[in-house]
């Protein structure tokens, strides 16, 4: 039995490629839930990513449809094992913003994060002290959270890059992301600390955009790019929410602009050496 959920990115994935399936062979959705002898509001909340599938109702469909490539067949199934499983972050469902959901999932079986910030040390490297400043702050525009909870996910998230096979994490912060007191002195020293000891870690890359380098493509907001081994997708953010961007032309562009803001930062070891001037007052 297939089994309803909120829908998830591979969800959305999955449905979306399943209904181009079924147009591409000039079926209706009627006539496609009588040769699967299913609902049409069954099929429905499958395309739309509302309604899981098991493998075998799903080998079934793609066998009436007539799909035998054996590339498109395994990525079809990849996809709804993967949206079926539920990890960690699921019981902060009421925690936590949809958007934020998906990000954690996907970040959890990333084979690379791609991520570029203007203002904040990105998550995956943020120390303790440093996220509870950062909540703090959306605290102080009226906002009710629980600062402790938050911090508890954040750094959760982080063992994504201690796993046996880790994420690459290729990150571009701009300076002023090293200059911007978030949290006091302390605190920030303590974050320049933690950006240093990262940076010899042999899964991360961490490159510092200096003002010298002017205006660059994508210099226009923060955004990080997901790849895991069936999709690649890119997250933007703004103060309020974020939304995801799927659309292989648009991470295409995403991620040019990224290995632009490469090029115009600093190298890994020009970037280190950065830091550990700004963590001894130079």
């Amino acid at each position: 039995m297939d089994d309803q959920r909120r829908p998830t990115m591979r969800s959305r994935k999955l449905g979306q490629r399943l209904r181009a399936i079924r147009e591409e062979r000039g079926l209706t959705l009627q006539k496609a839930a009588r040769l699967l002898n299913r609902t049409p509001s069954s099929l429905s909340k499958l395309e739309t990513g509302k309604r899981g599938i098991r493998r075998p109702a799903l080998e079934h469909m793609l066998d009436r449809y007539g799909v035998t490539d054996t590339r498109e067949r395994e990525y079809l199934f990849e996809l709804a094992q993967n949206a079926a499983e539920r990890g960690w972050w699921h019981r902060y469902e009421g925690d936590l913003q949809p958007s934020t959901l998906d990000y954690i999932a996907l970040e959890a079986e990333a084979t690379m994060v791609r991520s570029f910030q203007l203002h904040l040390v990105p998550g995956l490297l943020q120390t303790e002290d440093y996220t509870r400043a950062v909540i703090r702050s959306q605290i102080s525009m009226g906002e009710s959270l629980d600062i402790e909870k938050l911090a508890a996910i954040r750094l959760r998230r982080q063992r994504v890059l201690a796993k046996p096979r880790p994420a690459l994490l290729n990150v571009v912060i701009s300076e002023a992301v090293l200059r911007q007191q978030v949290g006091g002195v302390s605190t920030m020293d303590a974050q320049l600390r933690r950006l240093s000891d990262a940076a010899q870690l042999s899964n991360v890359e961490i490159r510092v955009l200096p003002y010298s380098a002017g205006a660059q493509p994508g210099h226009n907001g923060s955004y990080h790019i997901l790849t895991t081994r069936d999709l690649s997708v890119v997250l933007i953010e703004n103060l309020t929410t974020g939304w995801y961007l799927e659309e292989d032309e648009d991470v295409r562009r995403h991620a040019l602009a990224f290995d632009h803001l490469v090029t115009a930062s600093l190298s890994p070891s020009d970037s280190l050496d950065l830091i550990e001037r700004l963590r001894s007052g130079a």
